[in-house]
């Protein structure tokens, strides 16, 4: 099985400033009991994010003395806060690797718990002091809404951008064959179909690698089931991939001599991971049609020959 690799969105890494003062006291949100802050929704009430229409902060009190919310002597003063946000997968921070790295579970939870399709996303805050001065992040919360969080402009891996990738797949054409052989047979002979895959294009379960925003994705197509059209206007749906004479499931008689077109279609679903992390469903299916051929269907003819 061959693995490939491809990068679809080559996005720029997102520096962010170390903290220069000491963490805040500020709590963090997300992972307690529902309310305040936070709202239950769907999956039997087990979303903790912060709900739709939570108030993000503008300011917050700067400490001259003691640095950020920190203690310190001094007037406190009003500073504004910088946010900015990570997936929310475990150990994921501003600025660090693991905050860069993508997991599985937050593709599809929003999905799950508030029949939303979006990325689950870690917000993180900031004070911005005078003399370019910055305290350190500070979590507050997740939430299935990462658009309502201000000034943010970070792009968010989405599932949308993986079904994108995943229907932009080269995916391997069904190659029929048949057999009597010849591209010949006769009226009211079984004639015995099969399909198989080329090496030309992504096979079933064949794995494709891709970066999207800096996150490296895994796709593999998954078979479905394909459809032979067998020309006279008769089709058959199945699982089966047919097979040779006299062991093959997917065969047709002809009822009648003609020249016809036979054709397999066969139908994909995809399936995706990141950081090798178990492998889910991609939304949809999707149709390959493969090469069409030409059958001649013969009429057998009987003659008396004299011995």
């Amino acid at each position: 099985m061959r693995r490939r690799v491809e990068v679809l969105i080559a996005a720029a890494s997102i520096s962010l400033a170390g903290a220069s003062n000491p963490a805040s006291s500020h709590a963090m949100i997300g992972q307690g009991k529902c309310g305040g802050r936070t709202a239950c929704a769907g999956n039997g009430g087990q979303y903790t994010g912060l709900h739709e229409n939570y108030k993000f902060e503008k300011k917050g009190a700067w400490k001259p003395d003691g640095g950020g919310q920190g203690s310190g002597g001094g007037k406190p003063k009003q500073v504004p806060y910088e946010y900015t946000t990570t997936m929310a997968c475990m150990g994921a921070r501003p600025g660090q690797a693991s905050g860069e790295l993508g997991c599985t579970q937050a593709m599809t939870y929003c999905q799950v718990a508030v029949g939303r399709p979006a990325t689950y996303t870690r917000v993180f805050r900031r004070l911005l002091g005078p003399n370019a001065q910055k305290s350190a992040w500070d979590q507050v919360g997740d939430t299935c809404w990462p658009e309502k969080v201000p000034g943010d402009s970070k792009p968010q891996l989405t599932m949308a951008m993986i079904k994108e990738a995943w229907t932009h797949t080269a995916f391997a054409k069904p190659a029929l064959s048949m057999q009597p052989v010849g591209n010949r047979t006769l009226v009211t002979l079984p004639t015995y179909f099969q399909v198989s895959w080329p090496t030309v294009g992504f096979q079933p379960d064949e794995v494709r690698a891709v970066t999207l925003l800096g996150q490296r994705v895994e796709i593999r197509p998954r078979f479905k089931q394909v459809t032979y059209s067998f020309g006279d206007g008769a089709s058959m749906t199945t699982t089966s991939l047919g097979g040779p004479y006299p062991s093959g499931d997917v065969t047709h008689a002809y009822a009648k001599p003609a020249t016809v077109t036979v054709s397999s279609t066969a139908t994909y679903g995809g399936q995706f991971r990141l950081g090798g992390g178990d492998w889910v469903d991609v939304p949809g299916t999707i149709d390959v049609a493969g090469p069409t051929q030409q059958l001649q269907v013969l009429a057998a003819k009987n003659r008396l020959v004299n011995q």
